[in-house]
């Protein structure tokens, strides 16, 4: 999308969506497709949201709805770096659990080619496999039918693959940021390193 220049010389600036040049361009390609591409993901306002947890805000940045009851993801401000795409990546859920799903942006690009879904609480987060073969008289179900499309455009733009197995990333990211992660979150969130599958 652009749109002219505010000084009236008729250039054409880009919209841009976040300071992060993946997300401007994941936010191009969710703008041209109709259907999910992934189950219940949706982009929102860079960073204005807290994700429903507001003691969190100054560390985070939430980017994109995870699933359609309202779990969320955002980065993790986890140091000063500038190159934000580089940061982790957290769920939010909207049942509770705040947990690192992937190191970074790329990472979860991944995750979400998969076209698996995910689903959280306080103990961790998993993700599933929620289509359907057809069976009998009943109709297959695709809860992302623009998935193949997305998993084109990932390798196309970024030279990457998406995750046979999202959870075997999730665990890796959870494993070796559990240190870091516990230390920011385990004092203002106690609960959300108490659980088994908490990063």
């Amino acid at each position: 999308r652009h749109r002219t220049a505010p000084d009236g010389t008729g250039s054409s600036l880009t919209v841009m969506y976040a300071p992060i040049p993946a997300l401007n361009l994941l936010k191009e390609f969710e703008d041209g497709i109709d259907d999910y591409f992934t189950p219940g993901f949706e982009l929102i306002p860079f960073g204005e949201d807290d994700g429903g947890y507001p003691q969190l805000s100054d560390r985070i940045r939430p980017f994109a709805q995870a699933t359609g009851s309202g779990s969320t993801y955002a980065l993790w401000l986890r140091d000063e770096r500038t190159d934000l795409a580089t940061l982790p990546v957290l769920f939010l859920g909207d049942e509770g659990g705040v947990h690192v799903v992937a190191r970074d942006l790329p990472e979860l690009l991944r995750v979400l080619a998969s076209g698996w879904e995910p689903m959280g609480d306080w103990d961790g987060v998993e993700y599933a496999d929620e289509s359907e073969a057809a069976e009998g008289d009943e109709e297959a179900y695709d809860p992302c039918p623009a998935n193949p499309a997305f998993r084109a455009w990932l390798r196309d733009r970024f030279g990457l693959e998406a995750a046979e197995d999202p959870n075997e990333i999730v665990r890796s990211a959870g494993e070796e940021l559990r240190e870091p992660f516990a230390a920011w979150i385990g004092p203002l969130i106690p609960d959300a390193v108490g659980g088994p599958g908490a990063a």
